[in-house]
């Protein structure tokens, strides 16, 4: 079976998530038989490629034709080239709106069945545009066109049948992790640091976690603050931490030894860096702040479990899904600062019950294995295939 994954921003341009999502899950389906392409917007009318990614996977480029009224025969020319030059089987857009719609137009080329997955570009929340009659209209159509169509939590279930139901058609699959991978760190020692990680944009709650921490040293905690990422509220951040007078470490490149009693900024990290990471803190943060924006699934939330690390999170619909799945996590209000102080002292004050806690998380883990992910959307690709 060959798919073709629709996805208008090339995996250079992705972060998160998203990134893992598609650099793993396309390997996870080679053992299952299916063979993946990747399709971004390209520079060009033209198409180009392949390239090939980190995942060996080959990737073209090419027009991504953006939803209108009318539908512009010639700029989807190369992507219906392509599918007919692949022997593609299926194609799996990836998020409702602008992937979404270049796959029904595909599909009406075609005749090739399509699956749509949405990645919180339907939350109103999330992107002003959802606030559009318009939009709204045109990714209804997409969702009654789809031939299935996935959920990464009950969350965006929801928000999509609030679009069209597509009960009868659709199933909540979840992100996935590498749990090959983070074995070998489960048994790091622990070290003398809270973590935070993600991309550093207000909504993500980055700012609380610093006004948590100054708190927890005036309380006489005598541990770290490590927040990993990149983002456009990086400098603010770094000014918030001047401004309570705690130690700031910009940079940090020697993840190995963490500064003591400092806020310390890594920039962004990736691969056995980031294992590292998780593996060796005390406690994972996850201080995102649902009413500014909302997460579709929450994949530090699951990398701390792989790493045996109980999480202290903000109360989420995404993380009380995960809570439901075995996530060991403690949830308090997204931005009540005392309540967050308080969790975390008690937490660091129970070495015993952050392991107890942590092993379970290490034992409910296994059902987000990208294998067993990978399964679940052979089987829906294989529906599929047996309607047309």
């Amino acid at each position: 079976m060959r798919v073709l994954f629709l996805n208008r921003y090339s995996l250079a341009m992705t972060t998160g998530g998203m990134a893992e999502y598609l650099h793993y899950l396309p390997m996870a389906l080679r053992s299952h038989g299916v063979d993946v392409l990747f399709y971004h917007e390209g520079e060009t009318s033209a198409l180009t490629g392949p390239e090939y990614a980190q995942n060996d996977v080959p990737v073209y480029y090419g027009p991504f034709v953006r939803p209108s009224f009318f539908v512009f025969t010639q700029k989807l020319k190369p992507l219906v080239e392509l599918v007919y030059a692949e022997h593609i089987d299926l194609v799996h857009a990836q998020g409702a709106y602008r992937s979404g719609y270049v796959a029904m137009q595909l599909s009406k080329k075609t005749k090739i069945p399509f699956v749509v997955t949405s990645h919180a570009d339907i939350v109103a929340t999330n992107s002003d545009r959802m606030k559009r009659e318009k939009v709204q209209r045109r990714c209804r159509d997409v969702l009654r066109h789809a031939t299935f169509v996935t959920h990464l939590s009950p969350l965006m279930e929801g928000v999509s049948h609030q679009l069209h139901d597509t009960h009868e058609k659709s199933v909540i699959i979840g992100n996935g992790i590498d749990l090959s991978g983070w074995s070998s760190f489960v048994s790091l020692p622990e070290q003398n640091y809270l973590l935070g990680m993600g991309r550093l944009e207000p909504e993500k709650g980055f700012d609380i976690l610093i006004d948590v921490y100054a708190k927890l040293r005036e309380r006489g905690i005598k541990t770290s603050l490590v927040i990993a990422g990149s983002g456009s509220a990086e400098l603010a951040l770094q000014n918030q931490v001047k401004q309570h007078g705690l130690n700031l470490v910009t940079h940090c490149q020697d993840l190995s030894r963490i500064p003591d009693e400092s806020v310390v900024f890594t920039g962004y990290v990736r691969g056995d860096a980031k294992k590292q990471l998780v593996a060796q803190s005390q406690l994972i943060l996850f201080p995102t702040q649902p009413h500014r924006v909302e997460e579709a699934f929450g994949i530090v939330q699951i990398e701390a479990m792989a790493a045996g690390k109980v999480v202290v999170a903000s109360d989420s619909a995404t993380t009380r899904y995960l809570q439901s799945l075995g996530l060991q996590a403690v949830l308090v209000k997204a931005d009540d600062v005392a309540a967050w102080a308080l969790q975390i002292q008690q937490l660091l004050s129970d070495d015993s019950l952050r392991k107890q806690l942590g092993q379970t998380n290490i034992e409910n883990v296994r059902q987000f294995d990208w294998d067993v992910i990978a399964k679940q959307y052979q089987e829906v690709y294989l529906s599929c295939l047996a309607i047309r």
